[in-house]
């Protein structure tokens, strides 16, 4: 949300500004001895052709305006502010104006009542508003208010009142920041602190850009300029800096202490708290009891927050750059000693202590110093296999010997059939998941499907390969690069799946195998394609995916096309033939009219919408297909294979087939 900082208007209701902090500290003082109860939580968009009448509060509200004016008293704010929020006793009448945009507002009313039962802050009717200086963090947690209310669980309502006054402290903050006049922090200030107060979450660059109103990279290029480091180092370092707390002062465990700062997976945490602090967590809490260690929390941070701290009084920031190679330093896993002398006595100590470990050892056992010459054997050896593959971009890659751990967004279905687990699957949304291969990936967890930056960095990948030059647009290829090792296996948004299979074969040394489930995949279509012919010979069959919305066709070459026409040999529809002459994607909107001049024999849905099949085809416009009319109807849920592609997708669409039709 972006603001017009214009003198904006403060609590209009008649009153001076000494009445206005009275009312307000009034208004602190009822949420601290009475009890809150959310009465409702409305989000209203209404098109700038829509008037909204004027509304009487009905209880006390808060008001955040992203799009339009409000009217406080018997005047206009001349400005169509965004952000602009109030809070309104009962009985105020609320009157707004759109903008070119409409009006958009959050409305949360609720009552507060003492102990013994009775209304509190019973005043009249009146209003306090005022355009915060940050109304990103006033937006994001009324969002999470919202959310919270509309799940009708008991615990959630819980939530929810503890969402309040998380919304009702930042609205307070922010008003007497801005009553003592403390100067507006920028949009780098607003971004460190989002982060400090949500680093548990799933935090990408993206979203914090998207939270700002500004591009990724405008976000990235001012947290440099004035930090001297990424968004999303900062935020690892913070997160470092928050589990090195917990080890100190708790006795979580490794696995509540990563998801508490914001990994899912112990085994990730590990690698990045290692590569922060030259130590894995366990070595880190151990060192804690250790007498070669002296007990002051300044030597816990080897490497110091990226440099950027936060005057809480000022609300300036400040930078502090002691090397201008630590971030190089933080990248090789190096740890600069603390110029403090009892610290650098201390890092003494113990390094003489582990040469005289290391010197007993030496000598005791030969063993492992033939153990040690073997395993440097072996990574010279490993080296010497990694390989350079040149990618659809042009790129040359340097691939490891034996990737452990690879990121291929939605080319999990060739992962599987070359027997390679991937360190994270393809998500959008939710557990929005490709379900058909959960079997083989339901402990994997999930990355969002545009494979945010911070989100690839978490999972330590050796191999990340992508599916096609879109994902990789703009920066983006160098940046994903810098993780680890990027592939791009075509340059198209469709790739042929065959092709596509073979290379990944290639790229993870496993071309054999990718051969192997090509064949294999080719000889039960041929059989299938047999079948068919001999039980119903030359017959027109079409893939429809029905939505709560729409209805979609498949195009003829791509997704289950590819398998109805090519694999099994059925005859192309005229209606399927004229959409797929111009659609470049998997699926295409039909329109009622192509529907209802769909020449099938047979019909194979995917059912997305919460119907029966029954249900889906008795609407009228389905009666003239000849698939309907000769029952030949097919649905198959949402987490069937049949909207993607690959030998397992298309060998559970050709055993779908067979059931369905060779009865």
């Amino acid at each position: 949300m972006k603001q017009d900082r214009k003198k904006q208007a403060g609590s209009q209701s008649g009153t001076g500004k000494g009445h206005e902090a009275d009312e307000l500290n009034r208004l602190m003082s009822a949420w601290l001895h009475s009890s809150i109860r959310i009465i409702d939580i409305r989000h209203i968009r209404l098109e700038p052709e829509e008037l909204l009448r004027s509304y009487r509060l009905p209880a006390q509200a808060f008001i955040l305006v992203l799009h339009g004016s409000v009217r406080l008293g018997d005047e206009w704010n001349d400005t169509a502010y965004s952000g602009y929020i109030l809070h309104g006793s009962k009985g105020f009448e609320l009157k707004m104006a759109p903008s070119n945009r409409g009006i958009e507002y959050f409305l949360v009313l609720y009552k507060a009542t003492s102990v013994s039962g009775h209304t509190v802050y019973n005043v009249p009717a009146i209003a306090h508003g005022f355009v915060p200086p940050y109304p990103v963090m006033l937006y994001q947690k009324l969002q999470l208010l919202e959310r919270a209310w509309q799940d009708q669980d008991a615990l959630s309502r819980v939530q929810a009142q503890s969402r309040f006054f998380d919304f009702a402290y930042e609205f307070m903050r922010q008003y007497q920041e801005q009553k003592a006049h403390i100067p507006a922090r920028d949009m780098v200030t607003q971004a460190i602190r989002f982060m400090e107060v949500h680093y548990a979450e799933s935090i990408t660059l993206e979203r914090l850009a998207g939270l700002l109103e500004c591009s990724p990279r405008h976000l990235t290029r001012l947290f440099k300029k004035q930090t001297d480091c990424s968004p999303i180092m900062y935020l690892i370092q913070l997160r470092m800096d928050k589990a090195k707390e917990l080890l100190r002062k708790t006795d979580a465990t490794l696995q509540d202490i990563a998801v508490s700062v914001g990994y899912p997976d112990v085994y990730f945490f590990s690698r990045a708290f290692k590569k922060y602090t030259g130590v894995s967590p366990v070595h880190y809490r151990d060192s804690l009891h250790s007498s070669a260690f002296v007990r002051d929390e300044r030597l816990d941070n080897p490497l110091p927050m990226s440099g950027c701290s936060i005057d809480s009084k000022s609300g300036a920031l400040h930078t502090v750059n002691e090397d201008n190679n630590h971030y190089q330093n933080y990248d090789e896993g190096i740890l600069r000693m603390n110029r403090n002398a009892r610290h650098s006595m201390a890092f003494i100590l113990l390094l003489s202590f582990t040469l005289l470990l290391s010197a007993c050892s030496g000598t005791s056992s030969p063993a492992a110093t033939e153990d040690t010459s073997q395993g440097t054997n072996n990574t010279a050896e490993q080296a010497s296999q990694e390989r350079v593959l040149k990618d659809a971009l042009g790129h040359e890659v340097k691939i490891p010997a034996q990737p452990q751990r690879v990121i291929a967004s939605y080319l999990e279905d060739h992962l599987v059939a070359l027997g390679v687990k991937p360190v994270a699957q393809w998500s959008v949304g939710k557990n929005s998941v490709q379900a058909y291969l959960q079997k083989e990936l339901k402990d994997v967890p999930t990355i969002a499907s545009d494979l945010p930056f911070e989100a690839v960095l978490n999972f330590k990948p050796d191999l990340i390969i992508m599916d096609s030059a879109s994902m990789v647009e703009g920066d983006k290829y160098n940046q994903y690069s810098k993780i680890a090792p990027t592939y791009v296996v075509g340059s198209n948004m469709n790739n042929d799946w065959r092709q596509e299979l073979l290379t990944v074969g290639e790229v993870l040394n496993k071309s054999s195998e990718a051969k192997q489930a090509l064949s294999s995949y080719d000889k039960k279509a041929a059989e299938a394609k047999a079948k068919l012919s001999q039980t119903v010979g030359q017959k027109t069959a079409a893939a429809l995916w029905v939505t709560d919305k729409n209805v979609y066709v498949v195009n003829q070459n791509l997704s289950s096309g590819d398998v109805l026409y090519k694999d099994l040999g059925f005859k192309i529809p005229q209606v399927v033939q004229e959409i797929s002459k111009t659609a470049k994607a998997n699926w295409s909107n039909l329109s009622l009219e192509k529907l209802a001049e769909l020449d099938a024999d047979y019909i194979f849905i995917v059912n997305s919408k919460n119907a029966s099949k029954e249900e889906i085809i008795k609407d009228p416009v389905w009666a003239g297909i000849p698939a309907v009319k000769a029952g030949h109807v097919y649905d198959f849920g949402k987490d069937s294979s049949w909207l993607y592609t690959g030998t397992i997708a298309n060998g559970q669409m050709i055993d779908d087939v067979l059931k369905s039709v060779i009865q």
